[in-house]
């Protein structure tokens, strides 16, 4: 497996250019040690787990060097994590100048991601760009394309033509196929398979192991929870859920294995 860090060929950029998802503004190359970016200083906005895991990925296998993090005043305890400063968003162009600093907003799905879509527009308007993490262990086509604050984890592919928004989490294992679509703020946890041209709507949670087949459409805000299987169109702002496992009336020592 190989990950592609070049800038796709100048025929490519007006095509994809024309899709970005918001009107008039570019594409970002997926490869996130382009040259303009490389020895860029980054900061993080979150201080949960989910921060905890992007400051390893950035520090371990990118050229960003991690500043330190943010976060609403509200939820700081301490003044550091990791070792690292933890500010309070407020102070954020005091402490990491976005002429200085990338930002990567590494939060959960909270409140179906309308808090990561709330962080990351705003710091759009404060004038940052955004990082992407690509893992060194994911292949994805050069004939896809990323938006900005994306996220692919380990041993994901991303097949030709496929289009993925900005400020989506992908987690590790995942499949997507060929020509899907996948809109801003989503989050898709961990081994999510997608067939071809499947279209995920903005700000939509995939449950881990969910696999979904070739052509369908999830709704805005829908949430799928893990281990389902979809096989037709979901409507937006609606839930999914998978039987459970059960327990069964016996005892494991009496299972045949």
């Amino acid at each position: 497996m190989r990950l592609w860090l070049f800038r796709a060929p100048a025929y490519r950029q007006p095509r994809l250019q024309e899709w970005a998802m918001d009107a008039g503004r570019p594409v970002v190359p997926h490869g996130h040690l382009s040259g303009e970016l490389m020895s860029k200083r980054l900061v993080i906005v979150g201080n949960g787990q989910m921060a905890e895991l992007f400051c390893s990925n950035f520090t371990q296998s990118s050229d960003y060097e991690v500043a330190g993090f943010v976060v609403d005043r509200e939820f700081i305890k301490g003044d550091g994590l990791l070792g690292l400063p933890l500010v309070p968003l407020d102070d954020i162009e005091s402490r990491f100048p976005p002429g200085t600093f990338d930002a990567f907003v590494a939060i959960g799905p909270v409140r179906n991601n309308s808090v990561r879509a709330a962080r990351f527009l705003e710091l759009r308007r404060r004038g940052y760009r955004f990082a992407n993490y690509v893992s060194p262990r994911a292949e994805v086509s050069p004939d896809a394309s990323l938006g900005e604050n994306v996220s692919i984890g380990h041993f994901c592919s991303v097949g030709p033509w496929a289009r993925i928004g900005d400020n989506v989490l992908i987690g590790s294992m995942s499949s997507i196929g060929h020509h899907c679509q996948v809109h801003s703020h989503a989050f898709l946890p961990v081994h999510v398979v997608m067939a071809g041209s499947v279209v995920i709507g903005e700000r939509a949670f995939v449950g881990t192991g969910t696999t979904i087949r070739d052509n369908v459409h999830i709704g805005e805000g829908s949430v799928i929870g893990a281990g389902a299987t979809i096989l037709g169109d979901v409507e937006p702002n609606t839930v999914y859920v998978a039987q459970g496992a059960k327990q069964l009336p016996m005892r494991a020592d009496q299972a045949r294995l």
